[in-house]
């Protein structure tokens, strides 16, 4: 199993911490582009309430992490709350006030948990109140709901008190994926090609693995098999 030995490499391979969660399937879209995408962001919620209800922080690694060379030296500063330990940012200079792609690696302190957990448990309720930047682009569809990459962005905006660290450690196992709904610019004749060809040189620079997946132009995204 490759997540076995992503663990090993930086020193969690036999850590009594760490616990594998079966990925929920979502049978049906719900509020979102596909059923996948429905699946990884009741998985993402579940972890999330389930650290709230013990008062624990946590790690959530998707099955598609490969960390980077330095990863197991990386030591969390006293103060945080929420952790990115892999993204890319619409602006990699203010990741804070970007849109992030990237939920691979995601850590929460206990009171982060705690009020994700509650924030996620109102997401798909009608009466949900949408992030108001989001709402305010003129390509926004009341209908819809980001994947959990970007219910992540709403939930920070929502909670700006709570610290933030980016930090890339990791890298996600890709390709384009054929269960939700593909990026703009696979979607587009003619520019396919090129994105296909961004991701086999990003792959490159990076050092190795499958370049990082994008699902949709909302900043969610599941893998080949609509797991995390």
């Amino acid at each position: 199993m490759e997540m076995v030995e992503q663990l090993k490499r930086v020193g969690l391979g036999d850590d009594p911490r760490v616990d594998f969660f079966d990925a929920i399937r979502g049978t049906t879209r719900s509020l979102f582009y596909s059923e996948g995408a429905h699946g990884v962001f009741l998985s993402h919620r579940t972890i999330l309430q389930q650290a709230a209800e013990a008062g624990h922080s946590v790690l959530i690694l998707e099955d598609d992490c490969d960390f980077l060379p330095g990863a197991a030296d990386r030591v969390m500063p006293d103060r945080w709350d929420i952790f990115y330990g892999g993204y890319e940012a619409s602006n990699p200079a203010d990741p804070a006030n970007s849109n992030i792609i990237g939920a691979h690696c995601m850590g929460f302190s206990p009171r982060a948990a705690q009020a994700a957990a509650t924030y996620f448990a109102k997401y798909l309720e009608q009466d949900f109140i949408a992030d108001a930047l989001a709402v305010s682009e003129p390509n926004y569809d009341p209908s819809l709901r980001p994947g959990v990459d970007g219910g992540y962005v709403w939930f920070r905006r929502a909670h700006p008190h709570l610290v933030t660290i980016f930090e890339k450690l990791s890298v996600q196992r890709s390709s384009r994926t054929d269960i939700g709904r593909v990026s703009w610019f696979d979607q587009v004749p003619g520019i396919r090609d090129l994105a296909g060809y961004a991701r086999r040189l990003r792959d490159r620079l990076r050092g190795g693995g499958r370049p990082m997946s994008r699902q949709n132009a909302d900043f969610g995204r599941v893998d080949e098999e609509g797991r995390r």
